[in-house]
Order: structure tokens, then C-alpha cells, then sequence
């Protein structure tokens, strides 16, 4: 709840708003030098999810603060480990330098191309999640997690998201007489910022507060305001009229959905949470907003246009069929939509992006990503474990689909899908969790 004074503060602060993107900034790097696992994921976690609140908030930082905050967090954390360990140190996984030796072609090819500020930049936009998931991945791959982390990492990701969906839900308000919704994404509901990275930041909220839900026991009063915080993140995304962070939503608590369905505790609670949830959401809440929008929703919703996304996708193919082996560079896709379509339009399906400007090595990465997901799924126990982790990879790699590697939410919730999944209930205190993961990281054998 701190967070809805927080974010008004911020909103009209942008140096109060820069002042707290440090600090967050500099506790998770302390928790990094004292060796403290959990606080380093709660960190990371909520670094990522406040992306969208420091850049609604027009915090002083750079455009990819917190991708790059999360990599000199896990950096600290990994040297910290190292020198604790020293040569009995092993590396967990290989996997995330292979995909890192996948981006370096075209990155070369962007600086041969570019002038250096420009390929810079190009670099920076385009691959700065890239190096955020390798550290990521590098830090959390088979690394043991229980239950008491899982949660209150989870709620380290809802809070910043909290002070997003409150700012979206005040310029709904306070800009009644100008809100006009058409067929398109709408900035007013999205607090006056991008409706398609506010709509996919509520998305997460609300699935990581579901997950919350069923994976809570014995606090019904945490389970209901939390439950209410989802309904808001869900309604609240349903008005920005970008059906992205939606539709990934739905397909990421459709797998989580499926892998609890045996595990008779968390299906009874899922099966009351969809009779309540679902029950509200279609017969009180959806049809208000709708008629909230005058019948703009259901409209929006029922429309299949791509607004430019295919267009772009299959430019990317083609450009990918002419270049197919190291394709054209970092960032130069964008040239080539607007030489072929006419629009200057940055990618929106990273998938594509990466086949046209890294060739035979973007579709390597794509690879790698895919199966880094599938082996640590594997690993993961059946029930609610490898539930987690479908529902970080679907929503992930959805994401991607329409809205590139634009957050740092996405190389989040792809590295927390790497984890090893120690869900069975904990009777420690929040001191003694700390220290049984830090003990289980230690101890647990490399991937």
C-alpha cells in the first residue's frame, strides 16, 4: 500500500523518483556483497518490475537502468560467490555464453555499420535483455528456491506494479472529460504513458498475484486484498485497450493452471479462485467496463489487426532469406521496414528481429532460450514447481512475440524459470529461509 504515495511522489518528482531508483539500486548491490541470495532475487525482481514506474515517473536514470542495475547486482553476486568459494567454484550452466556467443556477429556487424554512439545505441536497445538474461541465468540456473523466497519474491514484483496500475487508474480518472476510447491502445488509461508496456507490466501483476493465491496457506486476509490487487491490475489492463499483456496473461495462468490441476490443495484453491475471479471478472466487471467504454472494449478485443506487427514480421523473413547467415546487423531491421513497407517501425516480434539481423545465429539463440526452458522444466517436480515455471516461460516467450525483449521483466521471468523449485512448507524464520537458500545454492550440484 506504500506504494500508492510512493508512486504519486515519484509522479511529481522526477528527482525523487531518480533518488529512489538509486537506492533500490544500491540495496540490492549490498545484498550482493554480504553474500544474501534471497535479498539478491527480491532485489532483481523488483528492479524489473519497477522499470515502467521509473520511466512513467520520468526518473533521471538511463532508458535501460534496470536491465543493467539487475546485471551489476548478479555480477557483484557471482564475484562475491567466487571468492567465498574459490577454486571449488563451478559454473552452474553453459547454456546462457552460448547465447551470448550468438548476439557477437551482428553486434560487430552493427559497429562496422554505425558510427560508435550509434551502434551504441542500437546494442543497448536491442540486446541490453539479452545481457540481463545471461547474468540472470548465469546467478539462478538449478539454483534452490523454497517456498517462503518464492512468495515474498512474488510480492517484491507486485509492489512497484501496484504504483503503476494506481497511476493508470488517477489520469482515468481526474481525465474523465477528455478520455475518448477509439480502436487503438489508450495513454490516458495507461497513466499517460505506453499502453503496451503498462498493459504487459499489469499482466505479470496479476498473474504473480494469482500465483500468490493458490500458493498461500492459512492467510485469508493477505489471500483476499491480494486477489482484490489482481482484479485492479486485470481491469486496469483490460482499459489501455492493448490486448498483449492480456492475452499473455491468460495463456501463462492457462500453463500454470494445467500443471497444479493434480495437486489436490492448489487445485481446490484454483478451482474457488476461478469460480470467484472468473465469476466477477465476466458478470459484474467486464460488462461495466465495457459500458464504461461504450462498447469500445468488446470491440477492441474482437478486432485481429496486427497494428504493423505482421507487416513488420514478414519483412523480417524476407530480409532473413536474403541475409541468412549472419543477417544484417543489430538495430538495421528497422531500415529495412521502412524501405519495404514504408513504415519506420522498431520490431515487435523478437522472434523475427533476431532471424533478420542475426542470421542462422539468431535462430541458434532462439534455440538456446527453448531449450535452457525445456531442461529446467524437466528438472522441476511435477505440481505446482513446474507449474511456476511454464507459466514465467509462456508468459515470456509471449511476450516476445509481440512486444520484442522491450522489458526487463521478460529476462526476469525467463531466469526465474531456470530455478529449482524447493516448494514444500517452511517453518523457518525469514532470517533461517535466508540462510537454508544461500546453503541449498551453495551445495546444489551444477546444471
Amino acid at each position: 500500500m506504500l506504494h500508492l504515495p510512493l508512486a504519486i511522489g515519484m509522479e511529481f518528482s522526477p528527482w525523487f523518483s531518480t533518488v529512489y531508483a538509486v537506492l533500490v539500486l544500491l540495496f540490492g548491490l549490498r545484498a550482493a556483497l554480504l553474500g544474501r541470495v534471497s535479498q539478491v532475487i527480491y532485489a532483481v525482481a523488483y528492479i524489473a518490475a519497477a522499470e515502467v514506474l521509473w520511466r512513467m515517473t520520468r526518473a533521471y536514470v538511463p532508458w535501460e537502468y534496470s536491465k543493467y542495475a539487475m546485471a551489476a547486482i548478479i555480477f557483484v553476486a557471482l564475484v562475491v560467490e567466487l571468492s567465498r568459494r574459490g577454486e571449488a567454484h563451478r559454473l552452474r550452466s553453459g547454456w546462457p555464453l552460448l547465447l551470448l556467443v550468438t548476439l557477437i556477429p551482428a553486434s560487430v556487424m552493427a559497429v562496422m555499420y554505425y558510427n560508435i554512439a550509434e551502434a551504441r545505441d542500437m546494442i543497448s536497445f536491442n540486446l541490453s535483455g539479452y545481457v540481463a538474461l545471461i547474468a540472470l541465468s548465469l546467478y539462478l540456473w538449478n539454483r534452490p528456491v523454497n517456498r517462503d523466497t518464492t512468495v515474498k519474491t512474488l510480492l517484491a514484483l507486485i509492489a512497484p506494479i501496484v504504483g503503476v496500475t494506481f497511476l493508470a487508474i488517477y489520469y482515468t480518472i481526474t481525465d474523465l472529460d477528455s478520455l475518448i476510447f477509439l480502436g487503438a491502445a489508450n495513454w490516458v488509461t495507461s497513466g499517460n504513458y505506453g499502453p503496451n508496456q503498462v498493459s504487459n507490466t499489469m499482466g505479470l501483476g496479476a498473474l504473480a498475484g494469482i500465483i500468490l493465491f493458490v500458493m498461500t496457506p492459512r492467510a485469508t486476509g493477505a489471500r483476499v486484498f491480494i486477489l482484490i490487487l489482481s482484479f485492479a491490475m486485470l481491469a486496469q489492463g483490460l482499459l489501455t485497450f492493448s490486448r498483449g499483456g492480456i492475452y499473455s496473461f491468460v495463456l501463462a495462468l492457462a500453463a500454470f493452471s494445467f500443471h497444479v490441476a493434480n495437486t489436490p490443495r492448489a487445485r481446490r484453491r484454483l478451482l474457488a479462485l476461478f469460480v470467484l475471479f472468473g465469476g466477477v471478472l465476466i458478470i459484474f466487471v467486464y460488462p461495466f467496463l465495457d459500458n464504461f467504454t461504450g462498447g469500445s472494449l468488446t470491440e477492441r478485443f474482437s478486432d485481429l489487426d496486427t497494428t504493423g506487427r505482421l507487416g513488420a514480421a514478414t519483412t523480417d523473413m524476407q530480409v532473413f532469406s536474403e541475409n541468412p547467415i549472419l543477417g544484417v546487423g543489430v538495430g538495421r531491421s528497422i531500415e529495412f521496414h521502412d524501405t519495404i513497407r514504408g513504415i519506420s517501425l522498431a520490431a515487435h516480434t523478437e522472434y523475427t528481429r533476431l532471424l533478420a539481423e542475426h542470421g542462422l545465429f539468431g535462430l541458434l539463440a532462439i534455440i538456446v532460450m527453448i531449450l535452457m526452458l525445456v531442461q529446467r522444466y524437466e528438472a522441476n517436480r511435477p505440481g505446482v514447481g513446474r507449474g511456476l515455471t511454464a507459466a514465467l516461460a509462456v508468459w515470456a516467450m509471449s511476450i516476445m512475440a509481440h512486444s520484442a525483449l522491450r522489458l526487463a521483466t521478460i529476462p526476469l521471468a525467463m531466469a526465474l524459470a531456470l530455478v529449482y523449485w524447493r516448494l514444500q512448507a517452511s517453518t523457518g524464520s525469514g532470517a533461517a529461509e535466508s540462510a537454508t537458500v544461500s546453503t541449498n545454492a551453495d551445495s546444489s550440484s551444477t546444471g
